[in-house]
């Protein structure tokens, strides 16, 4: 688990600084409402995708860890469907709705692109849960590439900076998809079991998941309750956090079918050692925190003055949002996933109005501590639920 996790880690943080260019470079090249804006949408269509996604992403590694092939198959299968579908209605449907409020029509392929991205990232659970480490570290850097260099070229060919994005994601997208289907072979898989069984399995995993994408939805929360060039100055904070969740979705996506074949004192002792872990990382976080608003100017540009606040709240809720990813893995492991997913529901419902209310009373800065104390309370349950695990009734 140790090599495959490292591996894991460094392919997504090479990934992740490859997409964090692409970020920077489109949020330099337009407005702060219209990099908001396409963040608000990105956040929405993955809410989308999770739901239409029937929670198979965390449901394939653990079946695949318990030797359910028939359940991979089946899953992988609905999954692959659900995502084509979901993606051509989400494209047609913003189409629609940039036509009727005079919007950048380029945001349409964002619900087709991250359709097929989410669909890879299903595919990738099966190598995951075999221990393999090279395919999904080859898949990461050869979307993120390819969508890098895709947009560099539309934006040297004079391309308007939003389509040449758009562009980029597609093409990553369809690199990863072409790559995952060769090497996994999946659509010659035989012998699916039924797809209410699977469904009927995994409805816990979507719950979970669907709790977890809410987060992404606070830049259009602060979007409507304060303005889209407020969500502009969020996002590029969250953003720049964003490379740093690495640690978290790797151990997330790795703890899951490892845990599975845990004892639950095992699993205990991993789940307090990685509570541990996380908490003590609050320490360098903490002078980042003071030179927040300096480093996001820097890095983002003039434009992004202000975002400071967002950043350093984001940097102080980090630790928890990344301690409920892991436990939350490791607990659904261990087969509690209707725990997990019980737990995700509360405090995604209370989320969405710490948002808004931080937002409403202390701008965008406030936004951010709302989603950390949401997260703080989501782990701290999580930590029992963990701290229980193999205790003697």
């Amino acid at each position: 688990m140790r090599v495959q996790f490292l591996v894991i880690l460094v392919s997504r943080g090479i990934g992740s600084l490859l997409q964090a260019a692409v970020l920077i470079l489109l949020a330099r090249a337009v407005p702060a409402s219209v990099f908001g804006l396409v963040n608000a949408v990105i956040g929405i269509v993955g809410l989308v995708l999770v739901v239409t996604g029937l929670g198979m992403s965390t449901y394939v590694p653990r079946a695949r860890a318990l030797g359910r092939s028939a359940d991979v198959a089946a899953a992988l299968r609905l999954n692959t469907i659900s995502n084509v579908v979901t993606g051509l209605a989400l494209a047609g449907a913003i189409v629609a709705w940039t036509s009727w409020g005079g919007l950048p029509v380029g945001l349409a392929i964002i619900g087709a692109s991250l359709a097929l991205e989410r669909n890879v990232d299903t595919l990738l659970g099966v190598p995951i849960a075999d221990g393999d480490s090279r395919t999904p570290a080859v898949s990461m850097l050869l979307r993120r590439s390819v969508s890098l260099a895709a947009l560099l070229a539309g934006m040297w060919a004079g391309l308007e900076p939003l389509w040449a994005y758009g562009a980029g994601l597609l093409l990553g997208a369809v690199a990863g998809q072409l790559h995952v289907r060769h090497v996994l072979d999946v659509d010659r898989t035989t012998g699916r079991s039924p797809t209410p069984d699977v469904l009927r399995q995994a409805w816990p995993f979507l719950v979970s998941n669907v709790t977890a994408q809410a987060r992404t939805l606070d830049t259009a929360i602060v979007a409507a309750t304060l303005s889209a060039a407020s969500a502009g100055l969020y996002a590029a904070a969250a953003k720049l956090v964003q490379p740093l969740l690495l640690i978290p979705q790797t151990v997330g996506a790795v703890v899951t079918p490892h845990a599975a074949r845990l004892e639950p004192r095992a699993a205990r002792r991993l789940g307090l050692r990685l509570s541990a872990v996380f908490c003590a990382s609050l320490a360098p976080i903490v002078p980042l925190m003071l030179v927040a608003e300096p480093l996001v100017v820097f890095v983002m540009g003039d434009a992004y003055a202000g975002a400071g606040p967002a950043l350093a709240w984001s940097l102080a809720g980090l630790p928890f949002m990344a301690l409920a990813a892991s436990l939350g893995g490791l607990l659904q492991g261990q087969g509690a996933e209707r725990l997990v997913a019980v737990n995700g529901t509360v405090f995604g419902l209370l989320m969405i109005p710490a948002i808004a209310a931080g937002a409403a009373s202390a701008g965008i800065g406030g936004a951010a501590a709302g989603l950390g104390l949401s997260y703080l309370l989501r782990s701290a349950v999580l930590v029992r639920a963990v701290a229980r695990l193999g205790s003697v009734r």
